[in-house]
């Protein structure tokens, strides 16, 4: 897969999806949820809200899609850097905010935000979007700080989010920048602070992409391990998050080692989390007949993890196929959905949603308590 194109569609319609919040349009109505049944799982699941297709109504049925078959929604954003720097929010933003926390208090969803500040079409080697009076700036930029720190206080009085990263796969950015990494690294200690202030019971953490964090990536030129980063964010990390695409290292599900996931409590004692996954339901190779069982093969790995793990959450990012991604670099995403273009339910979607009836029981909430200032 071309992973830097993936990230780079990503990017583009996140920022669409970003806009599509106007106060004038009715919420949509809410339909029944099923009734729990089954044993209880520990772990809370949700999906993100990247639309199947770039309209208000598409953006707005993936909160009912997440509430029909889970818990939570991830809501992943840029940061608005000349709105924050002006300081004040514009007025799409507003509406998009207002839209969303309508959206999820309606649907009874937790609320998990994301704040993405750099750029995936860079392979996240720069921050993303910058205006030209910043063109090149990093995290040492105080500009850059304030409008950081601006955003995350932002969201954090406006979403009050159940779950918050202060950076998406920022390991990444420390392959490609370690120095102005550190700098990022003194950034986000200030805005947990300053998120915690505001909304103290909000789990605050950065992800990291798990096969770049194992040194899988690029599969051409593997890099050392990146476990120790995590370190590098305590004792300010509620969480230790997650992104996970196997399919970037690894050419079969057959060749996932058994403790993929296991792993990770290894370099960790804080609550594990999935912030992201996928798997293809589809096939480069024409002579293969089985890459939907595939898809919920490999979301069944996923499940049969997060208990014994006691993960808190698992989000599957893309619960419908796009009908808007025909580049062919674009192949993987275009089947990644637990459901079809035109809706039809996959066989992960059926694993899915009958997971996602067992009740959910948490365990009780932790988190870092943090003096007032």
């Amino acid at each position: 897969m071309n992973r830097i194109a993936l990230l780079a569609w990503l990017a583009v319609i996140l920022a669409i999806a970003c806009k599509q919040g106007t106060a004038g349009e009715p919420l949509p109505t809410v339909a029944t949820k099923p009734p729990a049944q089954g044993a209880p799982r520990s772990f809370a699941m949700g999906i993100s809200s990247f639309p199947p297709a770039l309209t208000q109504a598409s953006y707005d049925a993936t909160f009912a899609l997440a509430a029909s078959a889970g818990d939570v929604i991830l809501i992943q954003r840029n940061v608005p850097w000349e709105e924050m720097l002006a300081g004040h929010p514009s007025g799409a933003t507003v509406a998009s905010t207002r839209r969303e926390t309508q959206l999820a208090k309606q649907y009874g969803l937790r609320t998990f935000v994301a704040i993405d500040p750099t750029d995936p079409a860079q392979g996240r080697a720069q921050p993303a979007s910058l205006p030209p009076d910043l063109a090149g700036a990093g995290f040492a930029d105080p500009k850059v700080q304030q409008a950081f720190l601006t955003y995350a206080r932002y969201i954090a009085t406006n979403y009050q989010p159940d779950y918050l990263a202060l950076g998406v796969e920022i390991n990444s950015y420390q392959r490609a920048q370690p120095q102005d990494f550190e700098r990022f690294v003194q950034l986000y200690h200030a805005a947990y602070a300053g998120v915690k202030s505001i909304s103290p019971k909000t789990l605050v953490f950065p992800t990291f992409q798990l096969e770049e964090m194992q040194g899988l990536l690029p599969v051409d030129n593997p890099q050392p391990a990146q476990w120790f980063l995590v370190n590098r964010f305590l004792p300010d990390l509620d969480l230790f998050a997650v992104s996970t695409y196997p399919t970037t290292a690894y050419g079969s599900l057959d060749q996932l080692p058994p403790a993929y996931f296991a792993q990770i409590a290894s370099y960790t004692d804080k609550p594990i989390a999935i912030t992201s996954t996928g798997y293809p339901s589809q096939s480069s190779d024409p002579a293969a007949t089985d890459a939907a069982q595939q898809q919920a093969d490999y979301l069944q790995r996923v499940l049969d993890s997060a208990q014994p793990l006691s993960m808190a959450f698992v989000i599957w990012f893309v619960s419908q196929d796009p009908s808007s991604a025909s580049d062919p670099a674009l192949t993987p995403l275009q089947s990644m959905g637990l459901r079809a273009q035109d809706g039809a339910a996959k066989p992960a979607w059926d694993l899915w949603a009958a997971t996602a009836r067992r009740p959910w029981e948490p365990p009780a909430p932790t988190t870092t308590p943090v003096a007032t200032p």
